[in-house]
């Protein structure tokens, strides 16, 4: 599952940051929760940057829309998004004050990788198991 949706104005990050960006959110994003990479999605939304505003300004704020499964402790949750704050941060440029980050939480019954419904807390290894050669 987890599904990454990095939304910012055309032009704040380039072909090389996607890159970057993509292999720390899995990195983390694994570390943090133990999940495979296998699951990790990345989708870069470029927006006009007519159309971004902060504060009643043009803004080059970047968002960080996250949904993954629920049940990891707030201080995973934060800590993961301190790290994605400051990776974003880092890797574009933009001030931590135009990055926000959202964690949207799912039951494990609502999620589906793979044709397989995604385990319950406490089940993952059963779950990993049948992604093993993938």
């Amino acid at each position: 599952m987890p599904f990454y949706q990095c939304i910012a104005p055309i032009g704040v990050i380039t072909a090389d940051m996607k890159t970057e960006i993509v292999d720390e959110i899995t990195r983390i994003h694994c570390e943090a929760t133990g999940g495979l990479p296998l699951f990790v999605q990345v989708q870069f939304d470029e927006v006009n940057p007519e159309n971004v505003f902060q504060n009643r300004k043009l803004s080059s704020a970047i968002r960080l829309h996250v949904r993954m499964r629920a049940g990891r402790p707030a201080e995973v949750r934060h800590q993961m998004m301190t790290d994605y704050t400051n990776l974003l941060s880092r890797v574009t440029g933009v001030p931590i004050v135009d990055i926000m980050i959202g964690i949207v939480e799912t039951s494990y019954e609502n999620v589906m990788e793979s044709g397989v419904r995604l385990p319950a807390p406490g089940d993952e290894e059963s779950w990993k198991a049948k992604f093993a050669n993938m």
